[in-house]
């Protein structure tokens, strides 16, 4: 048995793309290969914007709690001022401390003074 050369196994041409197929398919890999010129975000920088948003929606949500505690001293205090209350808590735990312990404070007041003043007042009259 005779030992064949490699070459001889397989014709060349057969697995050299031809320059038809070349001109054909035009891709470009340069992208993939390259070095970018910007540094990819680090971690760090992900997590301070992640941060950034988290602050930017406890505020949002401690501003809105804020709104709703202020309209329960005017329109439907126990409604409103419970729901103030609560969604304080929500802005206290993501962060937004002192605009929680406003609304959850103008909150409760409202719906228990409405509680303890209206019955006095039609017990009075």
């Amino acid at each position: 048995m005779s030992k064949k050369h490699d070459s001889e196994l397989h014709d060349e041409a057969e697995t050299r793309p031809s320059d038809l197929d070349r001109e054909r398919y035009k891709e470009e890999a340069a992208a993939e290969l390259a070095v970018p010129v910007h540094p990819v975000n680090s971690r760090s920088d992900v997590r301070n914007d992640a941060d950034q948003e988290i602050r930017s929606a406890s505020r949002a949500t401690g501003w809105a709690a804020l709104i709703i505690s202020i309209m329960s001293w005017f329109v439907w205090p126990v409604l409103l001022g419970i729901t103030g209350a609560v969604i304080g808590f929500m802005a206290y735990r993501q962060g937004s401390r002192g605009l929680g312990v406003w609304s959850i404070t103008l909150g409760l007041i409202a719906a228990a003074a409405y509680l303890v003043l209206i019955p006095l007042y039609y017990a009075v009259t």
